[in-house]
C-alpha cells in the first residue's frame, strides 16, 4: 500500500487556493456592485475610513489556502492515517479564530463585517472541503491498490 505522492497534493493545494481566491474575488465584486462600499479604518484609532482594495481580498484568501495546504501535506507526511483529524482540528480552529478579524474592524459597519465572515467561510469551505476530497480520494485508491 503506497502512499500517494504529495506532489499531487501540492497541486491540489495550488488549484483550491485559486478557486478560493476565484470566489472570494467574486462575492467581493458582486457584493460591491449590489452596493456594499467595504469601508475600513485607515489605521486602529483613525475615525476615516476608505474602501477596501482588491489585493486585500487577494492576499488574506491566497495566503491561509497556501499555509492549509503545506500543513495538510506536512501532517500526511508524518502519518498518513491520522492526519486528516488533526488538519480538521487545526483548520476549524483557525477559522473561528479568523472571525476575530473582521467582527474587531473599528468603524466598519455590520453589513462589511458580515460580509467579510461570509468571504472567511467560503474561502475555509473550498479549502477544507477540497483537501478532505482529495484526501478520501487518495485514500480509496490507495485501499484498491492494497486489495
Amino acid at each position: 500500500m503506497e502512499k500517494p505522492k504529495t506532489n499531487s497534493f501540492l497541486l491540489v493545494g495550488i488549484f483550491i487556493s485559486v478557486l478560493a481566491v476565484l470566489a472570494n474575488l467574486l462575492f467581493f465584486a458582486i457584493t460591491q456592485a449590489l452596493g456594499e462600499q467595504y469601508l475600513i479604518p485607515i489605521t486602529e484609532t483613525s475615525k476615516e475610513a476608505i474602501a477596501m482594495p482588491t489585493v486585500m481580498i487577494l492576499i488574506a484568501t491566497l495566503f491561509p489556502a497556501i499555509l492549509a495546504s503545506l500543513l495538510y501535506i506536512s501532517l500526511y507526511k508524518k502519518n498518513s492515517k491520522t492526519s486528516i483529524q488533526s488538519f480538521l482540528a487545526i483548520s476549524l480552529t483557525a477559522l473561528l479564530i479568523s472571525f476575530g478579524g473582521p467582527m474587531d474592524l473599528p468603524g466598519a459597519g455590520i453589513r462589511t463585517k458580515l460580509f467579510l465572515s461570509g468571504m472567511h467561510l467560503m474561502a475555509a469551505a473550498i479549502i477544507i472541503g477540497g483537501l478532505l476530497i482529495n484526501h478520501m480520494v487518495n485514500a480509496k485508491s490507495t485501499e484498491k491498490e492494497g486489495n
